[in-house]
């Protein structure tokens, strides 16, 4: 083989070995959320930063690597505080000298930009949060809490990115050497339901935001599949106090059930005349086996 023809051969067998790897380059273990003013998501495509200050100012900023435009919408934007009650953002604000009747209901970041906003708010600011969700298209997008250093040095990451950059191996790269192995948050796919957070009657218990779990690793090579059944008790904000598995599922599988359930998914709580109770609730989550397409 020719020196140019191997130097070719080269580079695109490491191109495809970084590639082929990206999803496990990018994915992350399992977390658990954790009170903190610091969240963040990254991956090769979008970059998600959540700060809550000491002044109580909210700010929201978004790094599109991607080649599409991205829109964040407010309305799907949520928080758990640490005794579990759910706080939305009212609206975006472009400077600081707006109010929150002049902001909008969406932040959008065109291909390969970055943007910084801060958020308006009606709520009592909570200072920090144990969970929170950005939802955008069908995926759910899970920030990871961070302590104060470790999300200014994710922040000041930001600077160092090239926005321009077009090649896929030269991107991941870079990434990779910026950032090591602190790839933070996760993404799932999502369903979502409306529902009045409170009631003048009486009404069971409601899933409000609940997450399709991607199979283990394990259960992925096997080809493994199946579902279950998961009974949850909520407490009066709708907040899972426990979870236990019908069934037990291979590879993994229940565990990452009940994982998911518990700390990730949302529940409106039971009413009793007006008054929100504790309750029992039932949901199910059913693993897909998806077969590889044939050439």
């Amino acid at each position: 083989m020719a020196p140019k023809a191997r130097y070719r051969f080269l580079a695109v067998s490491i191109l495809g070995l970084l590639l082929s790897s990206l999803p496990s380059l990018l994915a992350t273990p399992d977390f658990i959320p954790t009170v903190s003013a610091y969240h963040a998501y990254i991956d090769a495509k979008i970059f998600l930063a959540l700060e809550l200050t000491p002044k109580k100012e909210a700010f929201v900023e978004i790094l599109n690597l991607g080649d599409t435009r991205r829109c964040l919408p407010i309305e799907n934007m949520s928080m758990r505080t640490e005794d579990g009650k759910i706080l939305k953002f009212d609206s975006f604000l472009y400077d600081g000298s707006k109010s929150k009747t002049e902001g909008g209901d969406k932040a959008c970041v065109r291909q390969r930009t970055r943007r910084k906003w801060e958020l308006g708010y009606s709520f009592e600011f909570p200072g920090k949060v144990r969970k929170v969700v950005f939802l955008m298209g069908n995926t759910a997008f899970r920030l990871q809490p961070l302590s104060q250093p470790e999300f200014e040095e994710f922040v000041r990451g930001f600077d160092k990115i090239n926005l321009e950059e077009s090649s896929e191996y030269l991107k991941v790269f870079n990434l990779r050497v910026m950032f090591g192995k602190n790839i933070y948050g996760s993404l799932v796919r999502y369903r979502k339901v409306n529902v009045s957070p409170t009631t003048e009657g009486t009404r069971g218990p409601v899933t409000v935001l609940s997450t399709f779990p991607k199979q283990t690793e394990q259960a992925f090579k096997k080809k493994k599949g199946g579902e279950v059944e998961i009974k949850v008790k909520l407490d009066v904000n709708g907040e899972v106090i426990e979870a236990v598995p019908e069934i037990q599922l291979e590879y993994g599988l229940t565990e990452r059930a009940v994982y998911e359930v518990k700390n990730w998914w949302d529940f409106a709580p039971a009413f009793d005349n007006g008054k929100p109770i504790p309750s029992e609730h039932t949901v199910k989550i059913v693993y897909r086996v998806e077969e590889e397409e044939e050439d």
